[in-house]
Formats: structure tokens, sequence, C-alpha cells
């Protein structure tokens, strides 16, 4: 085999991540809580105080993380645009933290009687950094532009 031969093939079997957000396939515990249009579910999205958010919620699992929002497993169907709360926990080499987000369903399937579910970061509110050596939230997330914010 010539080398340009050899890079083709090499291409082939390990290809390049070409989207804007590349994923970091990752399967962690995720739990969220999709948000409703009443009164009391808007007034918790707009203040967003976690520990009354996530008195009640349901748990699974991710399948991959992006800077712009994650897929994942859920026991039911998440209707899109509807708002969700999500608290997952990242253990990564060198940072280790746990994310609290607002993010919006972009589309949910049913794939052999579990749903996946796209979610769309709208904001990331909280996140508690631990075991930090390398990298920074924002650059292991690579976060960009106006779309997302940090508090």
């Amino acid at each position: 085999m010539t080398a340009p031969e050899e890079e083709k093939e090499g291409d082939l079997l390990f290809p390049q991540e070409r989207r804007e957000y590349p994923r970091l396939a990752v399967n962690v515990t995720v739990r969220y809580r999709v948000l409703g249009s009443s009164k009391e579910d808007i007034e918790l999205a707009k203040k967003f105080n976690p520990e009354e958010i996530f008195r009640e919620f349901e748990e699974d699992e991710t399948v991959n993380i992006s800077t712009s929002g994650l897929l994942m497993y859920c026991k039911d169907a998440i209707p899109d645009k509807s708002i969700v709360a999500v608290n997952f926990y990242m253990p990564l080499p060198g940072l280790s933290c746990t994310c609290k987000a607002l993010a919006e369903a972009i589309r949910c399937v049913k794939i052999n009687g579990r749903y996946i579910t796209a979610l769309k970061f709208l904001k990331i509110i909280h996140h508690d950094m631990t075991k930090y050596k390398y990298l920074t939230l924002n650059e292991i997330l690579a976060i960009k532009g106006m779309e997302i914010k940090l508090d």
C-alpha cells in the first residue's frame, strides 16, 4: 500500500469529527425534570433553584454530551420544545464537575422500547468544579458565543 492509500484507509477507520460541536460519547447518570407550562414550572425555570426543581425528577443515562447539548435515554417521550432541567456529573480526567442546566427538547424517538431525546442547552446554570487540574469547564466544553451562558 502506498502512503496516500494508507491515509485514505486511516481516514475511513478513524473519521474526524466534523460537527460544529463535537460529541463526547459518555454514559453518565442524568437526572431530569420536564417543566410544563404551569405558572409554578415557569417560575422554577426563571429562578432555577436546583434543590427545589430536583425534589422531583426522573433518572436515566446520557448517550453523549457536547457544548450545545446532550443525547439521553428516557423512560417516557418528551415533547419537542419542552423545557427540561438536567443535572449530571461529568467524570473527566483532570476535571470532574456536576452540571445543572436548562435545555430544550429538540427531538425524541423510540428505539427498542426506549426513548432517546436530544436536548439543546439554553443555559448552563450551575457547575461545581472539583479535582480541577488542567482545564476549566469553558475549555473542556469549548463553549462559545452568546447562546450558552455559564453563571
